[in-house]
This record gives C-alpha cells, sequence and structure tokens, in this order.
C-alpha cells in the first residue's frame, strides 16, 4: 500500500546531494561517533559496527518527492543497540543525525521514535550501499519520508530540546515526515 500522493517505483532514485564531497574520508578511514547527553561516548569505525550484531530488515522507502520503492531489505544495526551501548541520559529527548556533506545535512527525531524504528545501513538488496545513496552507512527510518533518512552519516547527538534538521530548516518539509498523515 502507497502513502497518498505517492508513485511506485522499482528504481533506486538519487534525491539531493550525490557524494559526500572531496573532503570525506574513504570508507576505511570512516569513523561514526555517538555523543552529547550519552554516559559513554562512541567512535566506532565501520568494524566497530559489526560488533553490534548485523541483521536484516525489510522496509518500504517513502520519498518527499512523491516516489514510493517497496520491498527493500536492509542489513545493518539497530540503532537501539548503539545507543545501548553509549547509555543514553534520561534527560535526552531527541535524536540527531549529522552527515559529512557540502551542505551540512542534517536531521532530528523524537528519540523514543528513534529507538523504535531507525537502523545504521550500510547494505541494501544484498549489496553495499552505493556513494550516491548514502555509502558507506546512513541511517534509515521507514516510517517517515525518506528526507529523515540521512545519507554519509559521521555523527549521531542526544539533546534534550530539537533542532530542526537541513530540509526543515531551508524547505518547506514537515519536521515530523510521516507519509501516511501528509506531513
Amino acid at each position: 500500500m502507497l502513502p497518498p500522493g505517492q508513485a511506485l517505483t522499482r528504481k533506486f532514485p538519487v534525491v539531493g546531494e550525490r557524494s559526500p564531497g572531496a573532503a570525506a574520508p574513504a570508507a576505511a578511514a570512516w569513523r561514526l561517533s555517538v555523543e552529547g547527553l550519552v554516559a559513554h561516548p562512541l567512535d566506532l569505525s565501520l568494524a566497530d559496527l559489526e560488533s553490534f550484531g548485523r541483521a536484516e530488515r525489510g522496509v518500504d522507502i517513502h520519498c518527499v518527492t512523491g516516489w514510493s520503492r517497496l520491498g527493500n531489505l536492509l542489513s545493518g544495526f539497530p540503532l537501539s543497540k548503539i545507543l545501548g551501548e553509549a547509555a543514553v541520559s534520561p534527560v535526552a529527548r531527541f535524536v540527531r543525525f549529522v552527515a559529512e556533506s557540502p551542505r551540512d545535512h542534517d536531521t532530528s527525531l523524537p528519540l523514543d521514535l528513534a529507538l523504535a524504528d531507525t537502523w545504521i545501513v550500510d547494505r541494501i538488496d544484498g549489496a553495499p550501499l552505493t556513494e550516491e545513496h548514502g555509502g558507506p552507512v546512513r541511517s534509515v527510518t521507514p516510517s517517515r519520508y525518506f528526507y529523515k533518512s540521512l545519507k554519509w552519516l559521521r555523527r549521531i547527538e542526544l539533546l534534550a530540546e530539537d533542532r530542526l534538521g537541513y530540509w526543515e530548516r531551508e524547505s518547506s518539509y514537515h519536521n515530523v515526515g510521516d507519509p501516511w498523515v501528509g506531513n
């Protein structure tokens, strides 16, 4: 089933930036930090992510530009496992995701939603994520429009107060981003 106004595609369209920029490190040197309101900040290599136990998840992707791609098989790590290792402070209410990006792309989600629905992924449909689709690693939150899923993820911050993300600051995109209610 498709959300209102969406068109089904078998392709995986590229929307927005196509690369993290010339200053981005090679995948072998890529690091992901977890910081902010946590007891144990993390600085993870891509190999370190494997310690969280790789899993697969079938999801549908809905882009605010009007396309939906159904039945995607993601491979990666539930955010809840990573944040469990970081020991999130009880005062944290939001998660901010920050990209390696020429335009400082970022997005945020309520902590409870992110814990329930966000994964950190490096593979889709059995293949590594291409750079244009956010590789080497990106966040994916399937219950939200795809602008809430961040390419080239470099930092995860736990916050007490929300911060609007790039698309919410620079366009008319809604901070909730729920395709089923038109936000």
